[in-house]
Parts: C-alpha cells; structure tokens; sequence
C-alpha cells in the first residue's frame, strides 16, 4: 500500500485520484461512451460522500472511495450498454446524473411480427368516390361527378362565409 493510500479525506487528493481510479475502471470495463468532465466530477463527488459514510473501522479511505467508484463505473457500464430499466433505489443519484449530463443508453429494436387485420363494410369506399372500378369505368357526365367534388364545394362555400 502506497503512503498516499493511507492518508486520511481531509489530505486524500480526492478529485485527482479519483478521476484517475474512475478512468481507468471504465477503460477496464470497456466503457466507450464519452462524459463529461461535468459528469465525472459528480461522479467522484458523490463517490467521495458514499466513501465517508460507508468506511469500515479498519478499511482506509482510498479503498473505501475505490470501491464506491468501482461501482459507478458499473452502473455507467450498464447504463451505456443495455436498455434496462434502472429502477433500483441505490441507483436513483445515479441516473438522475446519467439523464443531466445526456450519457448515452443503447436501445434494441424488439423483434416485431406481422398481424393480418380484416375490417368490415363500415371502412369500404364509397362507390361514389371510385372513378375506375375492378372492371369497368364509370361514366362522368359533369365535373361534379368527381371524386371530392363535394369536399371542395363545402370548403369554397366556407372560404366564402369567412371573408
């Protein structure tokens, strides 16, 4: 164990160590989604509040924030890698920062399948509204005899009223 390992949080350098430890477990994780400087540092923030909180009598502080940042750099692994839904209440602290600081989430596309689907007689066309029919065409005696001709007398009769 290196003399700095021993030292106690108020003359640990927290942020460098830190940074450096985080790295290199996300490196070892295969992490390859980028963060933010801003990301990291809260990521080492809240690993040095865990850190105090949890140290054993006997554990120093550098293994207690190793071991605290071991496990963000897991959840960040999880998190860049799956599309899992995170709901775990540990984890809450660390999701909220994922979201602020935009990390990545892969996504799969579920498998889709295909589904027939027969409608009844209430959405046929209208055969007023069929020009050609399967066999035949139908005789047009006036442009009125044309498909939406209807739709577009009621919309010019409504342009009429607003003016």
């Amino acid at each position: 164990m290196a003399l700095i390992d021993s030292l106690p949080p108020f003359l640990f350098p927290t942020h460098s160590r830190g940074l450096r430890w985080l790295r290199e477990q996300l490196r070892e994780l295969g992490v390859t989604a980028p963060l933010s400087p801003g990301c990291l540092n809260e990521l080492i923030t809240s690993a040095d509040q865990a850190a105090r909180l949890s140290r054993g009598a006997d554990e120093t502080y550098a293994a207690a924030l190793k071991k605290q940042l071991e496990a963000r750099a897991r959840f960040v692994h999880r998190w860049t890698t799956t599309d899992e839904t995170l709901d775990q209440p540990e984890w809450s602290e660390w999701v909220a920062v994922a979201r602020k600081h935009l990390l990545p989430r892969s996504w799969t596309i579920p498998q889709t399948t295909v589904t027939e689907s027969r409608r009844d007689q209430s959405f046929a066309v209208p055969p007023r509204l069929i020009v050609k029919g399967p066999r035949a065409v139908r005789q047009l005696d006036s442009a009125q005899d044309l498909p939406g001709a209807e739709i577009l007398s009621d919309l010019k009769r409504a342009g009429d009223k607003s003016s």
